[in-house]
């Protein structure tokens, strides 16, 4: 993934993405090219993994893996349409995509055993509901169930994450498209444009100010996507 530098996923943001149960594209090399499943993960803190289960019969659990497997966590996205730049009236833009997502490696290690798999499934749903509610389908019906299942865990060896979220743009087309993207509800999107991208337009807008150079800001260019 090519990462610009203004387009560095801040580390705490990494931090935080890694720390949320996240459904994400586990993403592993076999003899006959790679394969894909998209599963929920959590992170095992203590063992530095991201933890996951697939179907027995998954290709992906049945087929050799070649080399280190990718875990793939798209966060938030949306379409940016030039209308809602607060310069494109003055200097009309091209469309572009607005995204956060972030990309992990590592060995993808396979635990076939039923009490694996179900520590990982168990974990999955803790996280998300109260006890009662494995309580209430039986450990009988859960261990039968776990059987069909295996374990997986992918080490977190390397994470790059990429936010670009108009870095690039003036500071008041990064405010103009954070309101238009509250009104369509895409609130997360919103508050990163003001919280993380808005302070580094501002400071990139003062260094160019402070150079001479502030006809640059006018001749930004977005690409496609």
């Amino acid at each position: 993934m090519y990462v610009p530098r203004h387009f560095e996923l801040p580390e705490d943001y990494v931090a935080s993405l890694l720390d949320q149960p996240h459904v994400g594209n586990l993403i592993t090399v076999h003899a006959d090219g790679p394969a894909a499943t998209l599963v929920p993960f959590y992170r095992d803190a203590e063992r530095g993994t991201l933890v996951t289960h697939l179907v027995r019969n998954n290709p992906q659990v049945r087929e050799p893996i070649t080399g280190r497997g990718m875990v793939i966590f798209d966060d938030v996205d949306a379409y940016v349409s030039p209308r809602w730049y607060a310069t494109n009236e003055a200097k009309p833009n091209v469309p572009t995509w607005d995204y956060i997502t972030m990309h992990v490696w590592g060995p993808v290690r396979i635990d076939p055993s039923p009490e694996a798999a179900l520590r990982a499934a168990r974990r999955l749903t803790e996280l998300h509901e109260p006890d009662e509610m494995l309580g209430a389908v039986g450990e009988e019906k859960l261990e039968r169930m776990a059987r069909a299942i295996v374990a997986v865990e992918v080490g977190i060896e390397r994470v790059q994450g990429k936010a670009k979220m108009s870095q690039n743009r003036h500071p008041d087309d990064i405010r103009s498209l954070a309101a238009e993207l509250a009104r369509q509800g895409q609130d997360r999107m919103a508050e990163f444009l003001l919280e993380v991208s808005l302070p580094y337009a501002e400071q990139r807008y003062a260094t160019l100010a402070r150079l001479g150079e502030v006809h640059a800001l006018r001749e930004d260019v977005t690409s496609f996507h």
